[in-house]
């Protein structure tokens, strides 16, 4: 029962960890040629595992991280999460990266989205990706030079 337990604390932390990176990889409006789109930068990384502040995080911390996940959302305390408390976790992991999603889309930060900013992204999209300027992605507009530009970008986007 203590391996189950374990393995059910530990994917507990791992989708709460990469639900995030997830949710910021799909929800991000500019992509990640903008910095996001990769998940925790080191400032929230440290503020959820350091729990000592002393700027590292240690493998006792991480997992009292993961036990207190466990815990939290284990609604009936049997050291298992069910769908629904499962659910639970990964709504509020997702949270964190949705409110994100909308203040990048909220680009004069009033607290709603319009229109016109809800559009950004897919005009961001097309003036990068459509080189010859004819409305539409075709494939060949999408070459690929096969290494990284330093920024993690592999893209032929010098045009």
């Amino acid at each position: 029962m203590k391996t189950k337990a374990r393995w059910i604390a530990t994917a507990a932390t791992i989708a709460t960890v990469s639900g995030l990176a997830t949710a910021s990889a799909v929800a991000d409006p500019h992509g990640y040629e903008h910095g996001y789109g990769m998940g925790w930068g080191p400032a929230e990384m440290f503020a959820q595992f350091d729990r000592d502040g002393d700027g590292r995080i240690t493998r006792s911390e991480a997992e009292q991280f993961r036990n207190d996940r466990l815990s939290r959302f284990d609604g009936n305390g049997d050291g298992r999460l069910s769908l629904d408390e499962y659910r639970a976790l990964w709504t509020d992991a997702m949270n964190v990266a949705m409110v994100r999603a909308f203040q990048r889309h909220d680009r004069n930060g009033d607290g709603v989205v319009t229109a016109e900013e809800f559009a950004v992204p897919v005009t961001h999209m097309f003036d990068r990706l459509d080189r010859n300027g004819d409305g539409a992605i075709a494939r060949d507009e999408l070459r690929w030079r096969g290494r990284h530009d330093g920024r993690g970008r592999g893209w032929d986007d010098d045009d």
